[in-house]
């Protein structure tokens, strides 16, 4: 199987005179199921659309959209794995000098707000060709919503790029469907997972406070999150002028959908065309999906807003035969860097209840009984991988959500089995902060003492005389965090490793999450509660700089 084609020399080999699909992205083509743009085209040619990619257009020249002419049935647009902005902005607002996601490396290629270029260099051109926006970028800016770049509270994306049709979360399904509409001359209402701008309001609708008020008053802003974050597995109507902006209910997939997914035959590498080395590809070249969702509900986290709370996992047997096409590679080395997923000890997590419930969270304000946690699934796929013909290692290079870890039933004897097997020199685990007021705002609660896990870490460690050490993740600066709570963090972050350590983020207030409303307002909508927010750049570098401090 061929590459999907990236020039018009490529579609003239097929011979073909037009392709029905161009999907236009800001990264570079990467045909490899942890890159979106290769998924959905992919999938769209499984189903046997012609596709053709323009990757990194040239947002500067209209004439970089018109590659392959006008398609049959639409463009499909995403600014890549990453909202442009967070991969043009660091979290102090500086422009950043790196892009992992394109050859080499080097900032430059994608212009802010992507999306919304993209798209009006489209219509510059083809005003009657339909455009369906998708990716983060699209999911995350739905609705209104904290612009932390502008410091205001935009509008909905789809009305800035004035596109046709937005798709949110994983948009293998929608985009199937939206593909056979427009080919039929069918109307784009009613996708699942797709939000859509109309002049009449569906039936048996939740209908939320207008753009206009959610826009210009806080009250009705933090009114309308609630109301959102509540109701989003619903149809939601907004108001906006004299139309509503409509999303309706997320698009669901099954175990067995999502194996298939995976075995579409992805060449897992970079086109040709690219000389230089793209980072983003070098670090998950050998990472294997386990799969989608996240328990947590983390409120400075678009995983649950984007992926959903519902784990859906893979099979052991498709994720098996991955590794062997991974394994059979020219130039593999016998090492595999991940297997996992948004949280990689979710893999296999199931509820008792089906996943029908309103809690927000399955592990705020606690653990939810009706959840099943199955990390021995895991630890066990993690072995029969490491059995695998022509593979020597296998790690977890994502790191482990280690407090889910330890609630589960038998954890102290998996731990150990994590530890002797499983680790390449450091485990990533993400405690964020210290203190539990910063986690209240996070929406985290310890289900495990830090204190006793890093015991049983050095414990295991000395039993196996392995040399191996733990890697925190940290946060500065994420509401209800000022110096205080910072300089009490370094304290005890130093009395439990010994060390300082250099995986210390500053909050980014990503758009649509809830941590990104706490900042704009000051307020949980969720729960009313007030945070202390610091804003202040300087103030902001302050407390960024205490672990830096001595």
């Amino acid at each position: 199987m061929d590459f999907l084609p990236l020039t018009k020399k490529e579609i003239q080999k097929k011979g073909w005179h037009q392709v029905d699909i161009v999907l236009i992205t800001g990264d570079a083509y990467v045909d490899h199921p942890s890159f979106g743009t290769a998924v959905i085209g992919r999938v769209l040619e499984n189903r046997g659309y012609r596709i053709g990619i323009i990757a990194m257009p040239d947002w500067k020249n209209v004439e970089s959209v018109t590659v392959f002419g006008k398609p049959r049935l639409f463009f499909g647009v995403t600014s890549g794995n990453v909202d442009s902005m967070v991969a043009n902005f660091t979290a102090f607002k500086m422009r950043r000098s790196d892009d992992p996601y394109v050859p080499g490396g080097k900032a430059g290629h994608k212009p802010n707000r992507a999306l919304i270029v993209y798209c009006n260099l489209i219509k510059q051109v083809y005003k009657d060709v339909p455009i369906v926006i998708g990716g983060i970028e699209a999911s995350m800016r739905r609705f209104a919503h904290y612009d932390f770049w502008s410091d205001k509270v935009r509008r909905s994306i789809l009305e800035d790029t004035r596109a046709n049709i937005l798709v949110y979360g994983m948009g293998e399904k929608p985009i199937v469907e939206i593909a056979e509409r427009i080919s039929n001359n069918k109307d784009l209402a009613g996708i699942n997972g797709t939000v859509v701008i109309t002049k009449e309001l569906p039936e048996k609708k939740k209908l939320a406070p207008s753009e206009e008020e959610v826009i210009n008053l806080k009250d009705k802003f933090t009114e309308f999150y609630s109301f959102f974050y509540k109701q989003q597995h619903k149809v939601i109507a907004q108001p906006a002028g004299k139309r509503y902006i409509v999303q309706y209910p997320p698009a669901q997939m099954s175990s067995t959908e999502l194996d298939n997914i995976y075995e579409l035959p992805f060449k897992r590498k970079p086109h040709p065309n690219y000389k230089a080395e793209i980072p983003a590809f070098k670090m998950i070249a050998n990472s294997i999906t386990a799969h989608r969702g996240c328990v947590s509900g983390c409120s400075f986290c678009s995983l649950t807003l984007h992926q959903g709370k519902r784990i859906v996992s893979r099979s052991q047997k498709s994720i098996l035969k991955e590794v062997e096409k991974v394994a059979a590679i020219p130039g593999f080395k016998g090492h595999i860097s991940d297997i996992g997923g948004p949280s990689a000890n979710n893999y296999n997590f199931d509820c008792k209840i089906n996943w029908l419930c309103n809690r927000e969270s399955c592990t705020f304000p606690d653990l939810c009984h009706n959840l099943q946690m199955r990390t021995k699934d895991w630890i066990e796929l993690l072995e029969r991988v490491s059995k695998v013909k022509g593979v020597k290692k296998v790690t977890v290079g994502s790191g482990i959500r280690y407090d889910l870890f330890m609630a589960d039933s038998n954890s102290k004897l998996l731990f150990k089995r994590l530890v002797q097997s499983f680790i390449s020199g450091q485990l990533k685990i993400a405690p964020e902060h210290s203190s539990l007021k910063v986690l209240r705002a996070m929406r985290k609660v310890p289900l495990f003492s830090m204190k006793e896990f890093v015991n049983m870490f050095r414990e295991i460690n000395k039993d196996l005389k392995k040399k191996q050490h733990l890697l925190p993740y940290l946060v500065s600066n994420h509401p209800g965090s000022g110096i205080k709570e910072m300089k009490e963090m370094k304290k005890n972050i130093l009395s439990l490793f010994k060390f300082i350590p250099d995986q210390v983020q500053s909050f980014f207030p990503l758009p649509m999450t809830l941590s990104s409303v706490i900042y704009y307002t000051g307020i949980d909508p969720l729960t009313g509660e007030n945070f202390f927010v610091e804003r202040e750049a300087g103030k902001r570098r302050k407390q960024h700089r205490i672990f830096l401090m001595k």
